[in-house]
């Protein structure tokens, strides 16, 4: 399917017209941030939601924010949100438009080539995915993997998609996290604060952060913020790497691993010092999936105790917490269980911020199941269009100088 299907969507074109046209009505207070640079962009932090194959319901959204010379500073995210994040970041300097290059690289993407275990594991897939496949026979396709399961901790080795993220990043030119480091230093043109016309400075918005669970020693992982933990010379790593460690869905994939950690008195410091974790360091470190541990983690940019220079925006797949879950049954006991267990942090901190709803675009990505690798390219449309739909919703209700009152109001009782 061609980026113009995306982009030239009738509903998408008449979202993007009607927020030109709001734009146009109100231009001396169509303010999004602080930050603006000489063309006129104006930046914001970014953080997006994990959601598998749902992801493609980000492009939509991000598609729309760039199309009101909307770019991004710090961008981060978990699983299918490290994903775009990555890619967000290492498609070029931080100035130019990267929607309609994710558009053609990840939508148009079959992602059943993810899927690349043996023969018998895509039967296996297959039958999983599919309501109409007996029992009986899922029984029988389920008694051929196990050996896989018991070997490798997962079903897919997942080679193909670290191979895929890796030629992204390379023809980009980005092989290594120096290469992504070097990337995001270059200034856009004029970048400025609009209050004080003061330049603003590569510290703040070169960050790239991921989410990774560390099962080993039990932690969340942001990375590259915590590579240094496990790779000796972290900007030789490879961002690929990250994300794959990122998006290790538990069971699906094999965990990544990271091998050769050393044991010594300096490297126990910086554990206990980063992680809170005191004993010895482990020779090799097994990552899944960080939806696991924290699947929405808007808490890595936001800083409540600081005056705002630029909105925090969070990208949410999915309508959560809008219905309770049955547990008339095993399975669904089970599924409430351990989905409980993954989004109890990512829920508790806006308990603790309720002031970030404000913040938040929920894409309502219907019945679509996050695991479809053979998802067609009706289905990608579809959810992009969604993703498209959410940001118009959202960039119609957003009012930053509320928002920055609000912060300031908070800020003052934090104060006190």
């Amino acid at each position: 399917m061609e980026i113009s299907n995306y982009t030239g969507h009738p509903e998408v074109m008449s979202i993007i017209a009607n927020l030109r046209q709001m734009h146009a009505d109100a231009a001396e207070v169509w303010r999004i941030s602080d930050i603006q640079d000489e063309a006129g962009n104006q930046y914001v932090d970014v953080v997006m939601e994990g959601g598998g194959t749902l992801g493609v319901a980000l492009l939509g959204y991000l598609y729309v924010l760039e199309q009101m010379d909307i770019r991004f500073l710090r961008a981060a995210g978990t699983s299918a949100g490290s994903i775009v994040a990555m890619l967000l970041a290492g498609g070029g300097p931080i100035a130019q438009a990267k929607s309609e290059w994710l558009i053609e690289k990840v939508a148009g993407k079959d992602f059943y080539d993810f899927v690349d275990g043996d023969k018998e594991i895509r039967k296996f897939v297959d039958a999983m995915l599919d309501p109409e496949v007996r029992k009986g026979k899922k029984a029988r396709l389920t008694a051929k993997v196990l050996d896989d399961l018991q070997d490798h901790y997962g079903l897919c080795p997942g080679e193909h998609f670290t191979e895929w993220m890796r030629e992204l990043l390379l023809e980009r030119g980005v092989r290594t996290l120096r290469d992504l480091y070097e990337l995001r230093s270059i200034a856009p043109p004029g970048i400025h604060y609009l209050e004080t016309g003061e330049p603003c400075l590569p510290e703040r918005w070169r960050r790239i952060s991921v989410v990774t669970a560390d099962v080993t020693t039990g932690t969340k992982v942001a990375l590259p913020d915590m590579a240094h933990l496990y790779w000796a010379d972290p900007e030789m790593a490879s961002p690929a790497d990250f994300v794959r460690a990122s998006m290790s869905v538990p069971v699906f994939f094999y965990p990544f691993i990271v091998k050769g950690l050393i044991d010594s008195d300096s490297a126990r410091a910086q554990w206990a010092a980063t992680v809170n974790y005191r004993g010895a360091v482990p020779p090799e470190v097994y990552f899944v999936d960080g939806g696991s541990m924290s699947n929405f983690p808007i808490g890595l940019f936001y800083q409540p105790e600081q005056r705002p220079d630029a909105p925090v925006f969070g990208i949410k797949i999915g309508i959560d917490r809008d219905s309770y879950n049955s547990c008339d049954s095993f399975g669904g006991f089970a599924g409430a269980m351990l989905g409980s267990m993954m989004s109890f942090h990512d829920n508790d901190f806006f308990v603790q911020h309720p002031e970030l709803n404000s913040f938040v675009g929920m894409i309502d990505s219907g019945d679509y199941n996050w695991l479809d690798f053979s998802i067609s390219d009706e289905d990608k449309l579809d959810l992009f269009v969604r993703g498209a739909r959410a940001a118009g919703a959202f960039l119609q209700h957003f009012n930053w100088a509320e928002q920055k009152a609000m912060r300031q109001k908070l800020m003052d009782t934090l104060t006190v």
